[in-house]
């Protein structure tokens, strides 16, 4: 166990939770955006987050708060709240948010468990289904996630830092991704109004815990807020149905789709909630969207200047973007086979 160096702003965030005499500390290895650290006491084990820049408005952390509060109340495996000592769950403190959260014991995913894969699609699917109705206004002020607007965006920045007007090389690639944006915009204004409600926002293996082949935790509601349903589907799918290995080296993702595990996390899924068919019409576009806009995304945080293989990224890029537009009629057709067979 490797333990974390102990400071006064911790030592006094544990006091204002009232967690008992502190026998041992040691930071996580999830989150990006938030630090959390296990805390031990003599009262019992802890997590203790400190939310990130972005998560951390306390309209929306305590609109979080009480979705997880409810959850709780259901028997949904989301983290018990820890009150502060002034009675509320989220505790400011030199202008920074805290939360405590009863630890939950459990293992990490295990992918050579088929069986997990599947309690995770019924349990995205059960979480769906409790939360519909749920509206909280803080939840629901943000835009969409995902669209070609943010994917045009990020093409945009990545040009300005990467310097793509001084270098001829990368300029084609650009041209043939803007082409691909061109295309998802046009056909994502023709998609049905899509069912939504407060997604969980980083529903993927890590932030899962197992007993067996028992969902017993889901945890880091940092990012709950009101999206289409289908986004977090699409995000799930992408995240449980993705190969083991690829061809793609440079971006966030190392390939396209498995079939198999896209069958069966969607069988599961739909086992417990039925999409509306204007969502699996939207499913691909969604994949699409979600790939495109994440690779950029990442590529930007990573590189703050063009690197030299600049131009073999993008084609990455292209590559996935190329994939979903050309399997979109498979990949509806599958979803579709999977949502009849449901029927049979």
């Amino acid at each position: 166990m490797v333990y974390w160096t102990m400071t006064p702003a911790l030592t006094s965030v544990i006091q204002g939770f009232a967690l008992g005499r502190l026998l041992a500390l040691r930071r996580t290895n999830t989150g990006f955006a938030s630090q959390s650290w296990v805390v031990e006491t003599e009262r019992g084990r802890y997590v203790l987050k400190r939310r990130g820049w972005g998560l951390d408005s306390p309209q929306i952390v305590l609109a979080q708060h009480r979705l997880m509060e409810y959850l709780v109340q259901t028997g949904f495996p989301a983290p018990r709240l820890v009150p502060s000592a002034a009675g509320g769950t989220l505790l400011a403190q030199n202008g920074l948010c805290y939360e405590a959260q009863a630890y939950i014991e459990g293992e990490p995913y295990n992918p050579e468990r088929p069986q997990q894969m599947s309690r995770a699609a019924e349990t995205l699917a059960r979480y769906h289904t409790l939360v519909e109705g749920m509206a909280p206004a803080a939840l629901c002020a943000a835009g969409d996630r995902y669209s070609p607007t943010s994917v045009r965006g990020n093409l945009a920045r990545l040009g300005r830092v990467w310097g793509v007007a001084d270098d001829r090389k990368l300029a084609p690639a650009v041209e043939r991704l803007l082409v691909q944006i061109d295309d998802l915009e046009a056909r994502t204004v023709g998609h049905r109004p899509l069912p939504r409600l407060v997604i969980h926002g980083d529903y993927y293996a890590g932030n899962l815990l197992f007993n067996g082949d028992r969902v017993v935790g889901v945890l880091d509601f940092d990012q709950a807020s009101w999206q289409p349903r289908v986004a977090e589907l699409a995000e799930a799918l992408i995240y449980f149905a993705a190969p083991d290995s690829g061809p793609l080296r440079r971006v966030v993702y190392c390939g396209a789709l498995d079939w198999g595990r896209f069958v069966r996390f969607l069988r599961h899924y739909i086992s417990l909630l039925i999409p509306e068919e204007a969502e699996v019409q939207a499913l691909p576009d969604m994949i699409q969207c979600i790939w495109m806009q994440m690779c950029l995304q990442r590529l930007l945080e990573r590189y703050p200047r063009r690197p030299a293989a600049a131009a073999e990224i993008l084609s990455e890029v292209q590559w996935l973007g190329a994939w979903a537009a050309e399997h979109a009629t498979q990949l509806r057709e599958r979803a579709l086979t999977v949502l009849w067979s449901h029927y049979d």
